[in-house]
């Protein structure tokens, strides 16, 4: 099983952090390392993302959340550590890596996992003299707990000087939450409007594994879709947390929607008004 620093961000974090404990702290996450092994090689050798292999997919990484989560939680500074929220974050990394190897796509630019996209481009040069040939453009990116796109390079040219920015331009873009309430969800909404307004063709997704809220309207945001993954209140995690019982079940369904939802995306042609008067629809956005 290999672990790419990058890629596989909850793999790392656990690795790292099992390799600062002793005793029997270091018995324990030497377990964890191991079930993470087993959870890893399970999906990893799925080879098919139709319902039965989404479904393997999600009951390897439900066994894993079993054993996992209830120590992580156990942890005074869960949080700094990232362990407990980068779980998702992986597992959506290695859904769509195969979706993609799948795709047989072998672009070199292509760009999937945790990253920075791209939002906007500005200028701020220092005076009008030095418009002309220091216009200081600035990239404005945004962090993304995954992101499936292309790494591209924006050049700006400026009285003959080249100045060079790689950045991710966003396809699909997933933001994860152990829960959600309603000041995160203000943020995500957002992001979700910076997004679209660079590449109106992304799809921006917020998945929470728990609902921390009660009034809100994501159907007026940017927001294409909102997935509570465990079909449960934050509250009903914390009780069980206090009884000692099992995190609830990320929901299967629920996964195949989404995965459904993101492979239409990808398989659609997006732009394509040469053929507006035949379909009798020329936009085309993503739903």
């Amino acid at each position: 099983m290999e672990i790419i620093d990058n890629k596989h961000i909850h793999g790392k974090n656990l690795r790292d952090y099992t390799g600062k404990q002793k005793g029997n702290k270091r018995n324990i996450f030497n377990g964890l390392m191991q079930a993470y092994e087993h959870y890893r090689n399970t999906v990893d050798a799925i080879d098919s993302l139709e319902e039965d292999g989404i479904d393997s997919f999600v009951d390897a990484l439900n066994e894993y959340r079993k054993i996992a989560v209830p120590v992580f939680d156990s942890l005074d500074n869960n949080g700094q550590v990232a362990l407990g929220y980068t779980i998702m974050e992986e597992f959506f990394y290695l859904l769509f890596q195969k979706k993609v190897d799948m795709m047989n796509i072998e672009h070199e630019n292509l760009f999937v996992g945790k990253g920075n996209s791209y939002v906007s481009l500005s200028f701020t040069p220092s005076s009008f003299s030095e418009l002309f040939n220091r216009p200081n453009a600035y990239i404005h990116t945004k962090d993304q707990d995954f992101v499936l796109g292309a790494n591209v390079e924006i050049q700006v040219t400026a009285d003959g000087e080249i100045g060079t920015t790689t950045t991710v331009i966003p396809a699909v873009a997933i933001e994860c939450k152990t829960y959600l309430e309603r000041n995160m969800l203000d943020a995500c909404a957002a992001t979700a409007s910076r997004l679209k307004a660079a590449m109106p063709y992304c799809i921006y997704i917020v998945a929470a594994e728990y609902m921390k809220m009660s009034d809100a309207a994501p159907e007026l945001t940017d927001i294409d879709e909102v997935y509570i993954l465990c079909r449960a209140k934050n509250a009903d995690r914390e009780r069980r947390k206090r009884e000692n019982l099992a995190p609830f079940d990320i929901n299967t369904d629920l996964i195949v929607d989404l995965y459904n939802r993101v492979s239409r995306h990808l398989n659609a042609i997006w732009w394509q008004p040469e053929n507006a008067v035949e379909n009798g629809k020329i936009i085309n956005r993503p739903n």
